[in-house]
This record gives C-alpha cells, sequence and structure tokens, in this order.
C-alpha cells in the first residue's frame, strides 16, 4: 500500500513529534495510538455528508441497480509525477467502463489501474471481454473537481490529469441514495459518508486504510460489504451482487446486508451512542491520568471506606 495510496505518498499536512502526549482524533492509521473519537461529520447534519436528517432513500426495490460516487481527487498532494499511484484516481480510472474498454480493445495497462487477472477472478463480463461495456450500464463515478498542486487558473481542472479525467455534475447525497451500492472510499484522511451510508437503504462498500471508534461495532458482510485497499475486487463484488446479462445475480443477499448495516447503525451509532462512547472515554482517561488510577472507579473502595 505504500505505493497505493496518498497518505503513503504525499500527504496534504502531516505533523511529527518526538514528545510523548495524548491526541484525540476521528481516525487513525492501524499503527497509530490516537485516542479514536466519533468526528465531527458524523455528529453534524451537514447534507453533504448526511443528505439531511430523514433522508435514507426509497425502498431497495425502487433502487437503480447502479454504483454511484462523487468526490474531489483528495488524498494528498497529487502532481505530474505522482498521481498515478493515487488511490481516488485509481479508483475512478477502475470504474471508468471507457477506460477498461480501451485496455480491453488495446492489451495496453491503463496508466494508473489494472484489469483482472483471469486467473484468479473468474468474472463474467471479463470472460466475454464485455467488462467494459457491463461496467457503463452501472456505474456513475466520477470527480466534481480535480485537485492538483499546484492549482491552475481554471479551477477544476488539472493540466496533467485532463487528459484522463472529466468534472461531472455533483449529485447531492440524498440522491445518491436512489442507488443500490455505494462505494465509500478514503480522501485526505477518513470518510465523512460512511455513517450516512450506513443509515440509508442502500448497501455501503467500505475501503479504508483508517481506523474509527466504530469499527468494533460493525461487522464486514453482514452490515456492509468490504473492497480491497487495490480496489481490484470490486468487479468481482458487482458480478456477484448485479450478475451478467441478467445471470448470476444476488440481489437478495445485497439487500440483506444493506437493511441489516441500517437496522444496526440506528442501535449502535446514533448520537445517544456517540455521546456515551465519549462520556466513558473520558471517564476513563480522567482516571488513568489520576494518582488514584489504581483505586478509583471500584465499588469496593466505596464499600471499605464505608466500613
Amino acid at each position: 500500500m505504500r505505493g497505493l495510496h496518498g497518505q503513503f505518498i504525499e500527504p496534504v499536512s502531516i505533523s511529527t513529534t518526538h514528545e510523548m502526549f495524548p491526541v484525540f482524533g476521528g481516525s487513525k492509521l492501524p499503527m497509530n495510538n490516537e485516542i479514536l473519537i466519533p468526528p465531527a461529520m458524523y455528529w453534524a447534519n451537514d447534507t453533504m455528508f448526511s443528505g439531511g436528517n430523514d433522508e435514507h432513500g426509497p425502498p431497495w426495490e425502487k433502487k437503480r441497480n447502479e454504483v454511484v460516487w462523487r468526490g474531489v481527487a483528495s488524498g494528498g498532494r497529487n502532481n505530474p509525477d505522482n498521481w498515478k499511484h493515487f488511490h481516488r484516481h485509481r479508483f475512478v480510472s477502475t470504474m471508468n467502463g471507457t477506460s477498461v474498454v480501451l485496455a480491453e480493445r488495446s492489451g495496453e495497462e491503463p496508466p494508473n489501474f489494472k484489469l483482472p487477472s483471469h486467473r484468479h477472478y473468474n468474472l463474467k463480463a471479463a470472460r466475454s471481454g464485455f467488462l467494459g461495456e457491463w461496467l457503463s450500464t452501472l456505474t456513475d463515478v466520477g470527480f466534481v473537481h480535480l485537485e492538483c498542486f499546484p492549482v491552475p487558473d481554471e479551477g477544476v481542472t488539472c493540466p496533467y490529469t485532463d487528459p484522463y479525467f472529466s468534472v461531472q455534475a455533483a449529485i447531492p447525497m440524498k440522491d445518491q441514495y436512489t442507488a443500490k451500492y455505494l462505494p465509500d472510499i478514503d480522501g485526505n484522511s477518513y470518510s465523512g459518508r460512511y455513517r450516512s451510508f450506513l443509515l440509508s437503504t442502500s448497501l455501503p462498500i467500505k475501503s479504508t486504510i483508517y481506523k474509527e471508534w466504530h469499527d468494533s461495532r460493525l461487522v464486514p458482510w453482514v452490515h456492509f460489504v468490504p473492497m480491497d485497499n487495490t480496489y481490484i475486487d470490486i468487479y468481482g463484488i458487482l458480478d456477484y451482487f448485479l450478475g451478467f446479462e441478467g445471470y448470476g445475480a444476488h440481489d437478495d443477499a445485497a439487500k440483506k446486508i444493506a437493511l441489516g448495516g441500517q437496522d444496526w447503525a440506528n442501535k449502535v451509532l446514533r448520537k445517544e451512542d456517540m455521546q456515551i462512547y465519549v462520556y466513558r472515554l473520558l471517564l476513563e482517561y480522567a482516571r488513568i491520568c489520576s494518582e488514584e488510577r489504581e483505586r478509583l472507579g471500584y465499588v469496593g473502595d466505596l464499600m471499605e471506606e464505608g466500613a
């Protein structure tokens, strides 16, 4: 992953220290030791990240058999020399039917992603040579801003990626919920949309290198669909759930995970749950900071003092 994720290539900002001190954060890399708390984006009702308080999308049967994703080309400071290694660029290219068609017909390897090997992925569309055409019928994935460094005068475009990407119109979150499948991938850090995707009636397909406060409460393939950080398995995921030319679809399995995730999120990812989590966290933090930490908080202490 060192060469496949913007965080490890050239992050937007990074601070280091040689001193030991506590850091509270909304996410962390697995090797780091931040004290995790619910991110502010999960608490706010910002329509950009939630779609609104009561917007969860139509019933599953009325949703489109479609994969929808919108975002900016973030993830770090991409430039002419490193953008081909950035994760969001790779994801958009991987999901672009036109890019895949060109790779299939030319036999040449795309600049920033690889087509799945037939030895490892038995995909019906790929076997027929129609992987790109198949993707074009079910994906609506694109950038709303081509962030690059230095920032060009044109604003949303980027000279060195313009030949590969076009800027797409934004889709409000509440409208994204009309699609059955909602990939959720990292930006500059964790994705602020994950909780809202779980609370919707759509199926989150989650890929991340970051840990969050709720990870132990969520079970892959029960509450969401996990995706490898290379994104190479996204074709297999869609092949399993959507099938090819009307064959091999597992729509009921997708619906079960989507609604199971929503039901569970309504029980364990509420604002009340975040409040309780932070309250208990601060109690424990106060305990370990106290000189009486070995005695503090035990019922036996009270009983002894009362006697």
